[in-house]
């Protein structure tokens, strides 16, 4: 009995160190995924308004009633439009008055000038008689610009706004009538802080989105920037352009602004939970020719759930993403793609 035992315990401990041996050889299961190519970019978020490129509130130079209004609220124009019409009455008769008092002063200076070619008067009397005659010119003149201020054009092509006033107003000069916005391109007005200012520079890309249209993002350039910072703030105003040919985007919209510092279009992308943090060092596990090996790397940005490398990796590898904790260096593994089940 005592031999048969032994010959028993020992085919138990070769049975078991031969099982042991071959779950050694087949090594632990992990979940493994190729390294990924993207666009990355480096961005300066911040937020700002939308404004119109220009602006400008219509106002009368000179008082007086209104007498008509050629728009509509709302309506888009184009440079030179009539859009206001004063009561020109008082401004026809002051300009008829000053062609009447033009002919007088020429007349009396063509007299004058006869007289004094034949020696009946002195140069005083020729001299006075054209000063009369300028002076009834400029006079003309003025009574020509009261009467076309009376019509009040389009400075622009543009969107009218909402008008302030009705006809039969009696309007003070400079009194607001209807502003006048060009709304195709727009101005994106943002700040950025002082540590950042380095960064910016004229006709660098921005991208802005808004709630009106969360699933978009319109583009745009750097079209200004402003010497010099806001004393209190700490910041530089910066102004960009950006289409708008729908006129979807509004003046006075709340935007968030995307300045795109740098852009990277095949950079190697690897899940976050790939890295393995080691003190100071960040290391990922390769699988090569069925064994583990570990390969020192620097990061770059974080994305969400995966990290940019910018150093350590050719792009070919296949790294464990799970379970790298149960192996190490030179171990033999069994390897699943991530993406596939259990």
């Amino acid at each position: 009995m005592g031999t048969l035992t032994r010959c028993l315990a020992t085919a138990l401990v070769l049975l078991a160190s031969g099982l042991t041996q071959a779950q050694t050889v087949e090594g632990p299961l992990v979940e493994v995924v190729a390294v990924q190519t993207m666009l990355v970019r480096d961005e300066l978020v911040t937020f700002g308004s939308l404004r119109s490129d220009e602006s400008v509130m219509l106002r009368p130079e000179i008082e007086g009633r209104l007498a008509a209004l050629h728009f509509r609220e709302g309506q888009a124009v184009k440079a030179g439009d009539l859009l206001v019409s004063l009561d020109g009455a008082i401004a026809r008769a002051e300009l008829a008055q000053a062609r009447a008092n033009l002919d007088l002063a020429e007349k009396s200076f063509r007299r004058a000038q006869l007289l004094f070619q034949r020696g009946a008067s002195n140069a005083q009397a020729l001299d006075e008689a054209q000063s009369l005659q300028q002076a009834a010119r400029a006079s003309l003149a003025l009574s020509q610009a009261r009467l076309d201020k009376t019509q009040l054009k389009a400075p622009h092509d543009g969107v009218l706004g909402l008008r302030q006033v009705s006809v039969g107003d009696y309007l003070d000069a400079g009194q607001d009538i209807v502003n006048l916005e060009v709304l195709d391109p727009l101005k994106v007005d943002f700040r950025v802080a002082q540590k950042a200012v380095g960064q910016i520079r004229l006709h660098q890309p921005i991208e802005i989105r808004l709630d009106s249209y969360p699933d978009e993002v319109f583009r745009g350039e750097i079209s200004a920037i402003n010497p010099r910072l806001d004393e209190v703030g700490r910041s530089q105003a910066i102004r960009a352009r950006l289409a708008n040919p729908e006129l979807r985007l509004k003046p006075g919209q709340f935007v968030r602004v995307s300045v795109i510092l740098a852009e990277r279009p095949q950079a190697l992308v690897i899940p976050e939970e790939a890295v393995m943090p080691l003190g100071e060092r960040l290391l990922v596990n390769l699988v090569i020719d069925g064994k583990v090996v570990q390969r020192e790397i620097k990061l770059g940005r974080r994305l969400r759930g995966r990290v940019e490398v910018r150093e350590g990796l050719s792009g070919d590898e296949t790294l464990i993403s799970a379970g790298w904790q149960k192996v190490r260096p030179g171990m033999a593994v069994r390897t699943r793609r991530a993406e596939e089940g259990v």
